[in-house]
């Protein structure tokens, strides 16, 4: 068991580090880009959002709950990126990797760990700096329960990881599907809650965003983020038991279908 454990690890960084040099690497701009990506995502929707104010800092104007526009945006964006890049990455894994695969100790679900313990390294990098960086031009704030907050990003990851295995499994037995997870991230971006808060919703229509599990990620971490903030028609339960289902549907689907998976070209 302990010999196995070993190997697991081994292999394991084996391929993170191939996949650190992958993606970071071969561009110059690979490690400031993942900085970009939200930071300019932040300022295109408090521009937006200044246009219709008629000024800049009207864009960045607290939105609710005494929280500043630009930090509201950031405490939705960055948990979303992870859990968008999360997905794609392991649903990515199989193709990626196939070449590794004809070597015995290298195992799929090896692949999929590696990368996802790659976001979650670049998650909590992007965290630091993007918040580091909107406390230095003057957006503060403090956190309100610091333990709770990293709690539930941790099941937010692990959340992650579930629909990644089962992206990964269906795309690549019925490849035709591949095409339709871009558009649905999409549409989970714009109706998770990053650009307003359940709150802010009319109780007639909460009921149908209330059953994205996302939103319920989202917007329960704001609430032990800053002092203000309230959730109380998000559940701590519905993500518990999201979190449970997704791994459980992820990791029965890989052991059923991987060998069909890796059958396929």
């Amino acid at each position: 068991m302990l010999k196995e454990i070993k190997q697991l690890q081994t292999v394991v960084f084996a391929i993170f580090l191939r996949e650190l040099k992958t993606r970071f690497g071969k561009y110059r701009l690979g490690y400031l880009w993942a900085v970009l990506e939200p930071l300019l995502t932040i300022t295109l929707f408090v521009g937006i959002r200044g246009i219709l104010a008629g000024s800049l800092r009207g864009g960045a104007d607290k939105i609710i709950y005494h929280v500043d526009y630009p930090l509201f945006l950031a405490a939705g964006i960055i948990p979303f990126f992870m859990f968008r890049h999360t997905v794609s990455q392991v649903m990515n894994s199989i193709e990626a990797n196939r070449g590794l695969f004809a070597y015995q100790p290298v195992k799929p679900i090896d692949a999929m760990i590696s990368r996802w313990i790659l976001e979650g390294v670049i998650f909590v990098f992007l965290w630091v700096i993007v918040f580091s960086i909107l406390h230095f031009i003057g957006f503060r704030t403090e956190i309100k329960d610091p333990l709770g907050l990293i709690f539930l990003y941790l099941l937010f990851y692990f959340f992650s990881l579930g629909i990644g295995i089962i992206f990964c499994i269906v795309v690549n037995i019925f490849d035709e599907l591949r095409n339709f997870v871009p558009p649905f991230m999409l549409f989970l971006f714009f109706l998770s809650g990053i650009f307003f808060s359940i709150n802010m919703i009319p109780q007639k229509f909460q009921i149908y965003l209330l059953w994205n599990p996302i939103l319920h990620f989202i917007e329960l971490s704001r609430e032990r983020f800053f002092p203000f903030y309230q959730a109380d028609v998000c559940s701590f339960e519905y993500i518990i038991v999201s979190t449970a289902i997704s791994l459980f549907l992820g990791l029965s689907l890989y052991r059923l279908k991987i060998r069909e998976v890796l059958a396929s070209e």
